[in-house]
């Protein structure tokens, strides 16, 4: 069957995907071109069919999953310290350092929001899948495990690295089977330059709480490893759609020396 004959058997055929972390939420900031940009991919091609091939179909289906619970979860992370800082809990800045680092993890949190609600669209037009479930679960479990930390300071070193390989991560879908000018490969590009902005927000405040070079250096490679773990579990998907993650992951452990 065509995909587009898959289309016209109605929205029960598509996926439904149950959220992975927090409830879904409007973005609370627009900043910055590539916002706007965002809102228009999603005012215009996410509301339009995204043609994908047949056999990119199922691939595309497993390998949502894999970044819509990315994105959540890092919605729900900077939320939840936005809450912490703004609440004066534990804050270690003040003053005008405070608001503005506190604007600063609101844009990411609202960058992330337009990252989930655009994917989101390209998924509700993808055909169900019966492994669907596991992915999300093995991802829910990846991003779970990054908040297991002593600290506040090492869980935002954590996800400064995550934002490196993000970024990597959407370059590829950028350079993929798929070609530079089709919609979904646009819409990475987007994610990827909101994600090398969240690498430098990220990293500056893991700093400010403290973090060294040397929990960097000693992150990167646990991060990396349990990354490319659960994206290998989806290992023939990423082939069809012309990723190779043993190249992906040699770029990244090289731009950790």
């Amino acid at each position: 069957m065509s995909y587009a004959g898959m289309r016209s058997m109605g929205k029960s055929e598509n996926i439904s995907l149950k959220r992975c972390f927090g409830k879904r939420a409007a973005p609370r900031m627009q900043q910055g071109k590539n916002a706007h940009r965002l809102q228009i991919w999603t005012e215009q091609l996410g509301q339009s069919v995204i043609p994908f091939k047949d056999a990119q179909t199922e691939s595309m289906a497993n390998l949502l999953p894999l970044l819509l619970c990315g994105e959540q979860s890092a919605q729900l992370v900077f939320n939840q310290e936005i809450v912490r800082l703004s609440a004066n809990s534990i804050n270690q800045v003040s003053g005008a350092n405070s608001h503005q680092l506190v604007l600063s993890l609101m844009e990411v949190e609202s960058d992330e929001c337009r990252h989930d609600i655009a994917l989101q669209s390209v998924a509700e037009q993808l055909p169900e899948i019966d492994s669907v479930r596991k992915v999300q679960r093995l991802a829910k479990r990846f991003y779970s495990s990054l908040s297991r930390v002593d600290d506040y300071s090492q869980h935002f070193v954590r996800i400064a690295i995550l934002d490196t390989c993000v970024t990597q991560i959407m370059q590829a879908f950028e350079q993929s089977h798929l070609g530079i000018n089709h919609p979904f490969s646009q819409l990475c590009g987007l994610i990827k330059k909101d994600e090398a902005k969240h690498v430098y927000i990220s990293r500056h405040h893991a700093i400010e709480l403290g973090a060294s070079y040397a929990d960097f250096h000693q992150q990167q490679a646990f991060i990396t490893q349990n990354l490319f773990q659960l994206l290998t579990s989806q290992g023939s998907a990423f082939e069809h759609m012309g990723i190779c993650l043993d190249s992906l992951q040699q770029r990244l452990e090289e731009k950790w020396r």
